[in-house]
């Protein structure tokens, strides 16, 4: 049998096992470190490996998920050839895969158990990497293929390479797994179907994208359209039930102003009605005036000594006091004092 090596790419190591049949006979790996390239790092592990004694080496290399991308595709027809489907997605890789402005080349197309299309979309960059070294070493390029696509062996396959076997387990499956999603340097010389039928199912595949976008559009339209009607329906109970809002919120507040006014209010014709039995004889209310403090009357009356006694035996009047001056006058033919005196009320 001849040797296939196993060749697991990540972003910042290579390792690599030689099998031959299902027996692993060395493994090596080494870092891929910022001061080199992934190109270069490539050329001198390849350079290192030991299969030359062993005749011309047939290499798979697995990449990694920073270099390759593993999806179920929708919108493909339903077409029973894996080639023609493997041709349709290589051509229109853009409408499966994210770019990410790097140029993408596709895997073969497997259907799993429940008939649903997958492929694997590789960084074209990478693959033209692997290409070129294989070359300059020499190796059969066998295929490359996602590391998430190979089957991953128990710990006694890879007993052979100590305690840390399992750290080559993605180089181990790429060289043992048959049916992998893969990419292979021959399959992009080689027309495997005619050209009209390639034409044909891009054409179907596209159209079938377009119904499929168009589809969710217009359910999106349809939804916003019955919203749109749902709204309108309540919109005039909406409005009726904010103008009632509006309304009762103009009466509260207008029967609390009410309810302040009334409670803070008090009885001015009784207030008046004993101010008229407490003034002096011959005496007379010019002006009467009050707040919520307190209040003022101007008065004729004979004697002012005696209108300021009389108003300090009102129940509700507290600390009346006289105000500016008291001025002589004559009404009727007698002599009044005009006085101003300032009162509060007993309770606020």
């Amino acid at each position: 049998m001849s040797l296939v090596i196993g060749l697991a790419i990540e972003p910042d190591r290579l390792r690599a096992v030689g099998v031959r049949g299902a027996r692993v006979l060395w493994g090596m790996d080494a870092p891929v470190t910022e001061a080199t390239t992934l190109g270069d790092a490539l050329s001198v592990f390849c350079a290192k490996l030991p299969h030359r004694r062993f005749g011309r080496s047939r290499v798979i290399v697995a990449l990694g998920a920073t270099f390759a991308q593993t999806k179920r595709l929708a919108g493909l027809p339903p077409i029973a050839d894996e080639r023609v489907l493997a041709k349709t997605v290589s051509e229109h890789a853009a409408r499966f895969f994210l770019r990410n402005g790097v140029p993408l080349v596709t895997t073969s197309v497997r259907r799993d158990a429940a008939g649903q299309p997958w492929a694997a979309a590789l960084q074209k960059n990478i693959v033209d990497t692997i290409v070129s070294t294989c070359s300059a070493s020499r190796f059969d390029l066998g295929g490359i293929v996602p590391a998430i696509d190979v089957v991953k062996p128990d710990a006694s396959a890879l007993a052979p390479l100590g305690h840390e076997a399992m750290e080559f387990a993605t180089a181990y499956g790429a060289a043992v797994t048959q049916g992998a999603l893969a990419w292979r340097a021959r399959a992009t010389s080689e027309e495997t179907a005619p050209r009209w039928r390639i034409t044909t199912i891009a054409g179907a595949c596209a159209l079938a994208l377009i119904l499929a976008l168009l589809a969710t559009g217009l359910g999106a339209r349809v939804a916003e359209h019955r919203a749109i009607s749902h709204l309108a329906s309540l919109a005039n109970s909406t409005r009726a039930a904010q103008r009632a809002a509006h309304d009762n919120d103009l009466v509260t507040r207008a029967l609390g102003e009410v309810a302040t006014f009334d409670h803070g209010r008090r009885p001015i014709t009784v207030l008046l009605s004993e101010l008229a039995k407490t003034l002096p004889d011959s005496s007379a209310l010019l002006a009467f005036h009050i707040d919520s403090t307190g209040g003022s009357v101007v008065a004729l009356t004979p004697r002012a000594g005696a209108l300021l006694t009389r108003l300090e035996r009102v129940p509700e009047l507290a600390s009346p006091e006289i105000t500016g001056p008291v001025t002589r006058e004559t009404a009727r033919g007698h002599d009044v004092d005009r006085v101003a005196v300032r009162f509060r009320w007993t309770h606020p």
